[in-house]
C-alpha cells in the first residue's frame, strides 16, 4: 500500500509540473519575444502599461475585493500597506484604491453593477524596470482567473528617439516588428505625425480581439511630438488602450 501511495504522488506532482512548467513556457515565450523585438528597436525604454478589465461574479462582501487588490499589490512586490481605499455611494458603489513608489503607479477601481458582481478596472504604470514583465503577466493572470472567467489584459511598452524619424525608417521599424513577431499587418493609418499599424502574430494567440472581419491582437504606433522634438513608439498587445 505505501508503495501505491508513493507511486500515485510521485505521478500526481509530475502531473502538476508539467502543467505548471507548461504555464511558465506559455507566457515566458511571447513576453520573450516581445520584450526582445521591442528592444530591437533601439527605443530608448520609457515605460509600460498593464489595463486590465474584468467582471467578477459572486462576491458576498467587499472584502472579497479588497483582498483581490491586495493579491495585485503584493504580486508587483509593493508593501499592501500603503493601499489607501476609498468608497463612494451614489447610484453605484465603487471601490478605490491608489498606491504609488519609486517604481510604480497602481490605482484599482471595482465598481458594483449588482448585489453579486462587481467591474474592475486596473492600471499599472511603470517607467523602471520591465524585464519582469513575463512574470507579472503571469502572476496578474492567475489571480484575475481565480476569481473571474471574463478577464482581458491589455499590455503596452513605449520607448522614444531624440529627433524625428524619417518615413522610411519608421515603415522599417514597423516591418520589423511585424517580421520579429511573425505578424500579418491587417490596418495601417497615417496621419499627419502618427502612423498606427493592428496586426496579427501568431506567437499572440491568447490575446485575439476582431477587427475589420479579421483577427487582431498586435498594435503599433509611432508618433512625432512637435512639444518634445522625439518619436514616440508605442507596441501593444492586443490593441493600445493610452491617448497618444
Amino acid at each position: 500500500m505505501k508503495v501505491i501511495k508513493f507511486i500515485t504522488t510521485f505521478l500526481l506532482l509530475f502531473i502538476i509540473g508539467i502543467f505548471t512548467s507548461y504555464a511558465s513556457v506559455k507566457y515566458n515565450n511571447w513576453t520573450d519575444n516581445f520584450i526582445n523585438t521591442f528592444e530591437q528597436t533601439e527605443a530608448n525604454f520609457k515605460f509600460y502599461n498593464i489595463k486590465i478589465n474584468c467582471v467578477v461574479s459572486n462576491v458576498n462582501s467587499k472584502k472579497q475585493i479588497e483582498s483581490m487588490c491586495t493579491d495585485i499589490v503584493n504580486s508587483l512586490n509593493l508593501n499592501a500597506d500603503k493601499i489607501k481605499l476609498r468608497e463612494e455611494h451614489d447610484n453605484e458603489i465603487k471601490i478605490y484604491a491608489q498606491i504609488k513608489d519609486g517604481s510604480y503607479n497602481v490605482s484599482f477601481t471595482a465598481i458594483k453593477k449588482n448585489s453579486k458582481e462587481y467591474y474592475i478596472i486596473i492600471d499599472i504604470l511603470s517607467n523602471k524596470v520591465y524585464k519582469n514583465i513575463g512574470d507579472i503577466y503571469r502572476n496578474l493572470d492567475d489571480i484575475l482567473h481565480r476569481r473571474s472567467n471574463d478577464v482581458q489584459i491589455y499590455l503596452c511598452m513605449a520607448g522614444e528617439y531624440t529627433k524625428k524619424l524619417q518615413l522610411y525608417k519608421s515603415n522599417d521599424i514597423l516591418e520589423n516588428i511585424l517580421y520579429n513577431m511573425n505578424a500579418k499587418e491587417i490596418d495601417r493609418v497615417r496621419e499627419d505625425n502618427l502612423i498606427s499599424v493592428t496586426a496579427y502574430s501568431k506567437l499572440l494567440k491568447e490575446n485575439d480581439l476582431d477587427y475589420l472581419e479579421n483577427k487582431i491582437n498586435l498594435n503599433i504606433g509611432i508618433r512625432y511630438s512637435e512639444n518634445e522634438d522625439k518619436t514616440l513608439i508605442y507596441m501593444a498587445t492586443p490593441i493600445i488602450k493610452l491617448d497618444y
